[in-house]
């Protein structure tokens, strides 16, 4: 379905039910708000690995503004601002309160902005192979650089496009190349097939890479982030470090940290087993464990800090 907010229209599809039966009663489960990457992609791609979480949570998959089969706005006003602001509309729209927000890869970096903007509509963060900034970060124990593992070719298409080359036979490249190399060495067959399933915007990726990311540094702001947050990481993601992951969780107040090693960008189809036991801990703890929101007050739906 399409939601009209501000001035576009978001393409929305849900997995799994609010409410189930609970022995003898109704009982309402947490509502995952799932934001995808690039910027350019949309959810396609992450249905596969979080599909299994429609067992524990209902989960609301979003396509950002101008990406996938939302509506396609003026490119500039695609911005992180933006798009965050999109998502609070949609849960005002929809009377979705306090979800867990999923952001992976620059889906983090939306979610990143809501919860520093919107802070009592969060009830959780799971931000997943994604970063504070693109500005290069000291790792004493870093991943194998993309130079280390593919062939010179690769290395030299993957600069075109991140220099903000993304022609048609330019993406075809990355996607034929490099693409494989985002995943772990034991799972360079799966970016492929996940990647298949979106649909690429260029021109929202042209604008991001080429005008916003080098601006893209919410380091100074994580200690301002008030919710519940897990960092997942991938030990062979190059594209969001491990470094990334743990600046994340340095920065943001209370933040749990899991690093799956055999793991690259995509970890919740990598190593699945591993992806789902940490994100179920994360909401049983939600569930278990009461807070207090900004204002002092003790919020309805206990979370873990």
């Amino acid at each position: 379905m399409k939601i009209r907010v501000n001035d576009t229209e978001l393409y929305v599809d849900v997995e799994g039910p609010q409410l189930h039966v609970d022995g003898d009663r109704w009982a309402e489960r947490q509502t995952i708000l799932v934001l995808h990457g690039g910027p350019g992609f949309d959810q396609g791609y992450l249905r596969p690995g979080l599909g299994a979480l429609s067992r524990d949570a209902q989960l609301v998959f979003v396509d950002l503004r101008g990406q996938g089969r939302s509506g396609r706005p003026p490119v500039p006003t695609c911005t992180l601002e933006q798009m965050a602001e999109d998502v609070a509309a949609l849960c005002e729209q929809l009377g979705i309160e306090r979800p867990v927000l999923f952001g992976h890869s620059a889906g983090g970096f939306v979610a990143l902005h809501l919860a520093l903007r919107h802070p009592d509509l969060v009830g959780g963060l799971i931000l997943c192979n994604t970063a504070p900034t693109l500005a290069p970060m000291h790792d004493e124990n870093p991943p194998p650089a993309l130079a280390e593992r593919a062939p010179a070719e690769a290395v030299e298409v993957a600069a075109r496009l991140f220099g903000g080359d993304f022609s048609p036979g330019t993406v075809d490249a990355f996607n034929r190349s490099v693409a494989p190399y985002y995943a772990g060495p034991q799972h360079m067959a799966l970016p492929g097939r996940l990647l298949a399933l979106s649909d690429f915007t260029t021109d929202v990726a042209q604008y991001f890479f080429g005008v916003l990311a080098a601006g893209y540094d919410l380091r100074p702001q994580l200690s301002d982030i008030s919710a519940p947050t897990l960092v997942i990481v991938g030990r062979h993601d190059w594209v969001c470090p491990p470094v990334a992951g743990r600046t994340l969780a340095a920065g943001i107040p209370g933040a749990r940290l899991t690093e799956i090693p055999e793991a690259g960008h995509f970890v919740f189809s990598e190593e699945p087993s591993a992806f789902l036991h940490a994100v179920r801990d994360f909401l049983d703890r939600l569930r278990t464990t009461p807070v207090h929101n900004r204002s002092g007050h003790v919020g309805e739906r206990a979370v873990h800090r």
